[in-house]
């Protein structure tokens, strides 16, 4: 990407991006960091699983109704407002540490909490991005945000996060909670303000808490695809939520060796984010996300069929290319075909449906791998996807003409 085309993005986008880099480094921080806090309280898989859990449940517990403040008030105050409450938990955690190892319960509440901030965060992010950037820029903004997380939350977070762990437990919560506020400050420093287009005539009743949901299910583009995430983040949810375990009892990584498992996954997630958009424009955006597919079925495959470390790691990679291919394209397509005034409940009712499959996919995988062993939570996953590949034919069609209407079929 040339220099004059990044800066087209203009000074607010950068001012953003500045924010959500440390936001997310402070995510990945604390991402290897809390299961193996988990594991240190626990030797049991399911109870190691549900911290994972617990973190995604806010998303059934409030999503629909953070969908009507998203859509009511200014979307940057929100986000100052949520991340200002998980500093005060995270940093909270650490101090507690400082008094010695938690029980389980403890973690599960802060999970839950890390969760209702990422509701109210990443629920109104999306409209930011769109109300800072043409219409025609989102591919390339929302694969430089895309970069930026993965360098942030996975490739300098997580083994930063395992090497602070290691010296004392309490480190990673507390330097996560004072990353958490440079990000707010940076947030503190776009200008303009950002509330949503209101219709006036709409009354907040329950009502209004469903417009986004039905709004999503009478979507030809967004039903089925609103599914496939599902999908994805219950097969996803349920191999993360026993990452550790596998890394450890399968694999024999230490922390750090956990932490640079996810780095390199990291570090291919990268360098996909910055050929998406050339991808795309060359293929398709349907074929972005089959790319992704495919991706995550060999990963899936080397997780739950190899014990040998290097192997481990190549899957890491695979796992990488699959997730930019995959949100890139799903991130553009609400940004581009979901109108402003509902944008908010949109994004919250998509992530109740799509994200609301996580906390029984953490579940279940947690039963499985105590059951059986973590490796079959991964080829149950990569059978699973690999499934898109043929059921969700007509979903990549209607995704082509809704992006590319001048493209002819495959």
């Amino acid at each position: 990407m040339a220099a004059s085309e990044e800066a087209s993005l203009g000074p607010r986008f950068w001012t953003l991006w500045s924010a959500f880099t440390a936001t997310n480094l402070a995510d990945g921080l604390s991402l290897v960091a809390l299961p193996l806090l988990a594991l240190a309280a626990t030797d049991d898989a399911r109870l190691v699983a549900m911290v994972v859990m617990f973190q995604y449940l806010p998303f059934l517990v409030i999503g629909l109704p953070a969908g009507v403040v998203i859509d009511r008030f200014d979307r940057r105050r929100i986000a100052v407002a949520a991340q200002m409450a998980r500093a005060a938990v995270v940093g909270g955690l650490g101090l507690a540490l400082l008094q010695g190892t938690p029980a389980p319960a403890v973690l599960f509440v802060v999970s839950f909490l890390i969760g209702v901030s990422e509701v109210l965060t990443d629920g109104g992010l999306p409209a930011l991005v769109r109300a800072l950037v043409r219409l025609d820029q989102l591919e390339v903004a929302n694969a430089r945000l895309s970069a930026t997380q993965t360098v942030s939350n996975a490739f300098v977070g997580p083994p930063l996060g395992a090497l602070l762990f290691e010296l004392d437990m309490s480190l990673p919560f507390i330097a996560s909670a004072a990353v958490t506020m440079l990000g707010v400050v940076g947030l503190l420093r776009l200008p303009g303000t950002y509330e949503p287009a209101v219709e006036e005539a709409e009354s907040l009743d329950i009502r209004s808490v469903l417009v986004g949901v039905r709004y999503v299910w009478s979507h030809d583009v967004l039903r089925p695809l609103v599914v496939a995430v599902g999908l994805f983040s219950f097969v996803g949810a349920a191999g993360n939520g026993v990452f550790v375990v596998l890394a450890s009892e399968r694999f024999g990584l230490d922390g750090v060796g956990f932490g640079l498992l996810i780095s390199f996954d990291a570090i291919a997630a990268v360098l996909t984010s910055t050929v998406v958009a050339g991808f795309i424009s060359r293929t398709s955006h349907s074929w972005s996300m089959r790319t992704a597919v495919i991706c995550f079925v060999i990963a899936s495959m080397l997780y739950g069929l190899s014990t040998n470390p290097v192997l481990a790691f190549a899957g890491a990679l695979f796992a990488g290319v699959s997730g930019p291919g995959w949100n890139i394209v799903s991130a553009t397509v609400r940004q581009r075909l979901v109108p402003d005034a509902v944008f908010g409940r949109m994004m919250t009712a998509y992530l109740f449906i799509a994200w609301g499959a996580r906390p029984l996919g953490a579940l279940i995988g947690g039963f499985v791998a105590e059951r059986w062993g973590p490796q079959w939570v991964w080829i149950g996953a990569g059978l699973v996807v690999g499934s898109l590949l043929i059921t969700a034919r007509s979903m990549f069609a209607r995704i082509d003409a809704a992006m590319d209407p001048g493209r002819p079929a495959d």
